[in-house]
């Protein structure tokens, strides 16, 4: 099983495990896996990686002297568990292909990130029962992102790790590796089996909250807060809980992520200007968008834009 993130970062060359000093000063280091170091204006990252036939195991630790946003791809539609120690939160998230930010808080952080092959997932959660429609959305293209709730299991995700690479064997032909990749997912199972009625309700809200967001992203509708409170008969401060419940972001972080990947899509792909783009996805001044765009992607939209036609003088006299 191979990593179906694709980091939009410039990696610097390691000496490897033995030699590389950002290795050695690693929180947690394993001697399993295959390290990679990458440079941000921001600080620095550390990517500790190892694979099984059943998932794809990712270790990643940021040392940060201030926020930063880090933009990456999912190569194919996938289903990842997320374990952020920092929270000691983790959620399970399917995400199709596409271009996705995180933003990074400032200060040290270690996340946990499991992409699981997705016929063994399917097939195992066909035995759980609360995550069947989980999987429903694999290869369907109209499906968007969609995130179970978090649990505070992430220290007992990491502790179990750290135990697993103790014993100095291969993760790839090592049944350890099936023992923990199981147990990763029957211990967040087990939270989300032990759920009350209530939260059932929260969950069917957010998922009713996020079908909105999808549908009305380009329109003023989601800019009020206030009025999105009322529409689903909640407070600001519950709305903010159901989005995240949804997206695993915060609601506004949601439609600047949605309003971005049309606006890319748009210019990569359209003849359209600017200015109309910009209007198609809730910006009506163009210049915000701009300043907005390349503040999410790094560049100006023109620089993504296709380039329009160039007429020849006879396709001009003959229409």
């Amino acid at each position: 099983m191979q990593s179906q993130i694709k980091l939009h970062l410039a990696a610097i060359p390691s000496g490897g495990q033995t030699d590389d000093p950002f290795y050695s000063c690693s929180a947690m280091p394993l001697r399993m896996a295959q390290v990679q170091k990458f440079g941000m204006n921001q600080g620095c990252l550390l990517v500790q990686s190892a694979s099984h036939y059943l998932a794809h195991i990712e270790l990643f630790e940021y040392k940060l002297e201030q926020q930063a946003n880090i933009h990456f791809s999912v190569n194919e539609p996938s289903f990842f568990m997320y374990a952020n120690l920092n929270q000691n939160s983790c959620w399970l998230c399917y995400r199709p292909a596409g271009k996705y930010q995180e933003t990074i808080a400032s200060g040290a952080h270690q996340l946990l990130l499991i992409t699981f092959r997705p016929d063994w997932l399917i097939y195992k959660c066909h035995k759980m029962e609360e995550l069947k429609p989980f999987t429903a959305f694999y290869r369907n293209a109209e499906s968007a992102y969609n995130t179970l709730p978090s649990f505070d299991i992430a220290a007992n995700l990491f502790n179990a790790l750290r135990k697993m690479d103790a014993k100095g064997s291969d993760l790839i032909a090592d049944a350890d590796g099936y023992v923990f990749i199981n147990h990763c997912l029957n211990k967040y199972y087990r939270k989300l089996a032990g759920q009350n009625p209530t939260h059932n309700y929260h969950l069917e809200k957010a998922a009713a909250i996020a079908r909105f967001v999808r549908e009305n992203y380009a329109s003023a509708l989601v800019d009020d807060l206030s009025k999105i409170a009322d529409r689903f008969m909640v407070s600001e401060r519950s709305l903010a809980r159901l989005a995240r419940l949804a997206f695993g972001i915060p609601l506004h972080e949601q439609v600047i992520n949605l309003r971005m990947a049309s606006a890319f899509s748009l210019l990569s792909t359209t003849n359209k200007p600017i200015y109309e783009i910009a209007q198609l996805n809730g910006y009506n001044d163009p210049h915000y968008f701009s300043k907005a765009f390349k503040k999410y992607y790094g560049i100006l939209p023109k620089s993504v834009q296709k380039p329009s036609k160039k007429l020849s003088v006879q396709e001009k006299i003959t229409g």
